[in-house]
């Protein structure tokens, strides 16, 4: 079956739940307000988050469009023209990746799939929403071109693919282009919304590291990075199968009180996760391991390396929101930059001793990661502000349309979020659900063809997913 087939079974399964205890299914709207970012490590100025307005993202995927900036200034854009600018046979096959209701990260293992190949032979620069549009350029490394031009799927494309030579690496980007719809209600100040626009135009704005970097739903993923560099594996596996997440609906909390209770009955729990295998694709990974191998918790996190670098970059990423809180709660001047801790160079850890120390880290942890050798370490010193360069702005019927580009490792709702008070998850009564095209409204070519083909996997969070199956 295709991931397509499968999601429908996930979804006949969850309809069926829904229908004997329908209160384990409620859905509500998230706000991103100063407790919630708290959580994560972010604290704007208190008059800051006075002047924001609730601003609600992704009704539609096609609200939220990223399109990858190249080093050359190329910008892999989503309309779905195919040029073909290549063809005399060369190592690597170069190809922009449209894609829509899929990570980057399952992206890639689609098409390793249907190509029966290694995913490390399928490059990228940067991981891309999951729910949004986006587009961006990723490299194949000794694969038939003819078998890239033939993958198919409802959740994505490839276009522009052609013959070159390297591959693409992680980082080797200019920026991201975004063009993003943000509704709100009637109750929006459009004049208060410019004056904080104009303000960031001048003063840029806190670099923080937004939710996507914590692992939505459950925004606990620091945790996991933290329980590794001390060492503690078996806390990380057991915390990542088993805590409940914040935004977790009831259903699948319950879920993970379950596998709580069989913790170590490696088979009970694989039963009891294959009832959803693209949604607990990675715990299935990690049972799996621990099936034949029940006390090697390092080796059974070796299985989703990806997701651990993400965990121990995550724990980092909270360091540095925290870091910057304590320098804006303090009134004390920001650095121009500051260091991350996934560096050998000590005194970019000892930058953060306080915070290590409450955290159980005395000193440089170097030992709790030696399992893991695909971890990434390299010393990066990050700005604490970024400024955002601003195309367009367009007040519609249904909210704000705006353009803008920001350099690399720069989140568009940590922008977002110094204009808006940002909401997700289930829409608020009082905001139109109308489908827009936002590169038409801002005067840009249509990118019509492209929703095309997506229309099957593309929907409004007011549509009810599994109402067909019930």
């Amino acid at each position: 079956m295709n991931r397509k087939e499968i999601k429908e079974q996930e979804l006949s399964l969850l309809a069926k739940k829904r229908k004997e205890n329908p209160e384990l299914f409620v859905r509500e709207a998230q706000v991103d307000d100063q407790p919630f970012l708290e959580k994560i490590g972010i604290t704007l100025p208190i008059q800051m988050q006075k002047n924001l307005a609730e601003g609600y993202l992704k009704m539609w995927p096609q609200d939220f469009i990223v399109e990858e900036i190249l080093k050359d200034d190329t910008i892999q854009e989503v309309t779905a023209e195919n040029i073909i600018t290549n063809q005399e046979p060369q190592p690597t096959v170069y190809a922009t990746l449209v894609k829509c209701g899929l990570s980057t990260i399952e992206a890639v293992e689609e098409m390793a799939t249907f190509l029966n190949a290694d995913k490390k032979k399928i490059q990228f620069a940067g991981i891309k929403d999951k729910d949004a549009v986006t587009a961006q350029m990723v490299s194949f490394r000794d694969i038939p071109i003819d078998e890239i031009q033939n993958i198919s799927s409802p959740y994505f494309f490839l276009k522009n693919v052609h013959y070159g030579k390297g591959v693409m690496e992680v980082g080797g980007l200019q920026g991201n282009k975004f063009t993003i719809l943000v509704r709100t209600n009637n109750a929006f100040d459009r004049e208060k919304f410019l004056k904080n626009i104009n303000v960031i135009k001048e003063e840029g704005f806190f670099n923080f590291f937004y939710s996507q970097r914590f692992g939505s739903p459950r925004f606990i993923n620091w945790f996991w990075g933290l329980a590794i560099l001390k060492g503690n594996y078996q806390q990380a596996v057991m915390s990542f199968l088993c805590s409940q997440g914040q935004r977790e609906t009831p259903y699948f909390k319950n879920i993970r009180e379950e596998i709580k209770a069989h913790f170590g009955n490696w088979q009970e729990i694989e039963t009891i996760l294959q009832r959803f295998p693209i949604i607990f694709h990675h715990e299935i990974n990690v049972v799996k391991y621990l099936k034949n191998n029940p006390s090697n918790f390092a080796g059974a996190l070796n299985q989703i390396p990806e997701q651990v670098q993400l965990w121990v970059f995550a724990y980092g990423s909270l360091l540095f929101n925290r870091k910057i809180s304590e320098y804006i709660a303090e009134e004390k001047p920001l650095p121009a930059k500051i260091p991350l801790i996934l560096s050998r160079d000590k005194n970019d850890w000892l930058f953060y001793k306080e915070f290590l120390e409450e955290d159980g880290i005395s000193d440089v942890p170097f030992e709790g990661l030696k399992p893991f050798s695909f971890i990434q370490w390299k010393k990066r010193d990050v700005k604490t502000k970024e400024r955002a360069q601003i195309h367009s702005v367009e007040f519609i019927n249904e909210g704000v349309a705006i353009s803008f580009t920001l350099p690399k490792a720069c989140y568009a709702t940590t922008f977002l979020s110094h204009v808006f008070e940002l909401v997700s998850g289930m829409p608020p009564e009082n905001l139109l659900d109308d489908a827009v095209d936002l590169k038409k409204t801002l005067g840009e070519p249509d990118i019509h063809k492209t929703l095309e083909r997506f229309k099957e996997v593309a929907y409004p969070k007011t549509h009810d997913v599994f109402e067909k199956f019930e």
